[in-house]
């Protein structure tokens, strides 16, 4: 029979951990967003032009890509999606869900977007589709393919739905100064299928 004191003893030892990751992701966060808010013009046009000019051959032709409407002062894909859309793929982007799992949605980029209950703009009557590729961002990236985001889960959720049915591969976009060595890591955290590192393209 188990100890009640050791039970009690290991629960107050993983809450400690818990809140301790918290922590230091808020203050990651925060340094994060004080970072973004510092890079210059010049190199945010310098990496949105890399970004739109790397090879783009692992995409394959005809599938739908889920982007991303940039917010505060996240690397701008928007020349791409428009670049992507004009060979041939249909593009998606993240609708939020009261389960907190994203909806990919189809947007022509002409259509208009309504500003959700986060400030961040999403198609409301594109079609429901499931991407090949998802394009995610995030504030920091680290090498073994995690990521922080804003501490709402919903990109979490989203990729642990699809990897139980589906085969859309995860791509995390950013600059380059936003990936660092390691994050802390809770275990609901989702590792992500590839980086865009811009700085080795």
């Amino acid at each position: 029979m188990p100890n009640p004191r050791s039970c009690g003893f290991k629960s107050w030892i993983y809450n400690l951990i818990i809140e301790n990751i918290k922590y230091e992701k808020s203050q990651l966060r925060a340094n994060a967003l004080k970072n973004m808010r510092l890079i210059k013009p010049l190199e945010k046009s310098f990496y949105e032009k890399k970004l739109k000019e790397m090879n783009l051959s692992f995409l394959g032709s005809s599938q739908t890509i889920g982007g991303y409407y940039p917010i505060n002062n996240e690397l701008n894909i928007l020349p791409l999606l428009q670049f992507l859309s004009s060979i041939g793929h249909k593009i998606a982007l993240p609708c939020i869900t009261e389960r907190k799992i994203l909806d990919f949605r189809i947007w022509n980029m002409k259509d208009s977007l309504v500003m959700n209950r986060y400030k961040i703009y999403e198609p409301v009557d594109g079609l429901l589709s499931i991407p090949e590729i998802v394009l995610v961002p995030g504030l920091l990236f680290d090498k073994s393919l995690y990521r922080l985001g804003y501490g709402g889960g919903f990109y979490d959720r989203t990729i642990q739905h699809h990897r139980k049915k589906d085969n859309t591969k995860f791509i995390g976009i950013c600059y380059p100064a936003q990936i660092i060595s390691k994050l802390p890591r809770a275990e609901h955290d989702q590792r992500l299928d590839f980086l865009v590192n811009l700085d080795e393209i």
